[in-house]
């Protein structure tokens, strides 16, 4: 499958900013090498919380109009409504709600926002957000339990506290999402298919795991009859940006189907194979330095202007591509014009 955003949108007229993550700081400088492209909200920042959550919105400036797009809604009630009035983004002029996934980390604030929405707007969202019962179960960092220990060895490695990482995760209630978004007039659109918001600017769909041994390590899903599946993310959305004459700026919740498969489904379904840019969570957090390593040299290959790993990056992620002259840090209230 393809889809067509090779209309594009002007260089200079997309602004993306950073509502809610992990991390705020006064002392990250903007820094000059990015020639205006990444600015810090320095001194703005400590009047803003972070949390460990993601949240971020998409302006696109078209001749006299102003398009406004939302990832995420952050992983509490209050935090995304809190930053949106402190960074000057009115939720009500918000177009369209795009979800990543069905991690409370990422849909938290989703109540509070549609209320705030106008009605009409759409909200996207891939159908198994609403279904997938989510399990995270990690002994070590960088390894994995099969299914197969999962089914047969769980009771007796909680007995004996041998997980670091052990907890089940709420499913997204649809019907409390659908009554509030009915009140509101807010258009759910449940699909697993890409759909473009705007000219150049596309979802991905469900993204082809072209390894799937990069998908993140550790997470199970719990099928009908209370039996562990391994998680391949099959509700993950991530949004790509077509910048005239730059490339795809890819936009990422947590990068669960793994940031390589994530670029690479970009450039397959758009046939835009510059990236630009890559922004959002890439979940290495628990990866091991080999498998970090093999990240770090995926991104000197294709050597983005810009790249931001915030909320579940990992500090190990960032500190090895901090060499790297794109690599920047992303933290509550960071903009990026692109």
């Amino acid at each position: 499958m393809s889809i067509d955003i090779s209309d594009g949108i002007d260089e200079g007229n997309l602004r993306i900013k950073v509502l809610a993550t992990n991390e705020t700081s006064v002392t990250i400088l903007t820094e000059e090498r990015f020639n205006g492209k990444v600015i810090q909200p320095g001194i703005s920042v400590p009047f803003m919380p972070a949390e460990h959550g993601l949240a971020v919105s998409i302006e696109v400036i078209d001749g006299e109009t102003t398009h406004l797009f939302l990832l995420d809604t952050g992983g509490s009630l209050s935090t995304i409504i809190e930053n949106s009035k402190k960074l000057k983004i009115d939720l009500n002029k918000v177009e369209k709600l795009i979800l990543s996934h069905g991690h409370t980390d990422h849909y938290g604030g989703l109540t509070k926002v549609i209320s705030e929405l106008k009605e009409g707007t759409e909200f996207i969202l891939n159908p198994k957000c609403f279904t997938n019962r989510n399990q995270i179960a990690v002994i070590r960092s960088g390894e994995e339990l099969s299914v197969e220990e999962m089914n047969t060895k769980y009771r007796q490695l909680k007995k004996e506290k041998k997980f670091k990482f052990d907890v089940k995760m709420p499913v997204l209630n649809k019907t409390l999402i659908t009554n509030r978004a009915n009140e509101h007039n807010i258009k759910i659109i449940e699909t697993n298919q890409p759909v473009k918001l705007y000219k150049g600017i596309t979802t991905s769909g469900e993204i082809e795991l072209f390894d799937k041994d990069e998908v993140s390590k550790g997470f199970f899903l719990i099928n009908e009859n209370k039996e562990f599946e391994k998680n391949y993310f099959r509700d993950e959305t991530s949004i790509y940006i077509n910048v005239k004459n730059k490339g795809l700026v890819v936009l990422t919740g947590c990068g669960h189907c793994g940031i390589m498969n994530t670029i690479k489904h970009g450039q397959k379904l758009t046939g835009i194979d510059k990236i630009y840019a890559v922004i959002g969570g890439f979940h290495e957090e628990w990866n091991s330095d080999e498998i970090i390593d093999k990240k770090v040299k995926y991104f000197e290959d294709i050597n983005p202007e810009i790249i931001c790993g915030m909320h579940c990056t990992g500090f190990k992620f960032n500190v090895k591509m901090s060499k790297h002259p794109a690599h920047t840090l992303g933290i509550v209230g960071t903009e990026f014009h692109l």
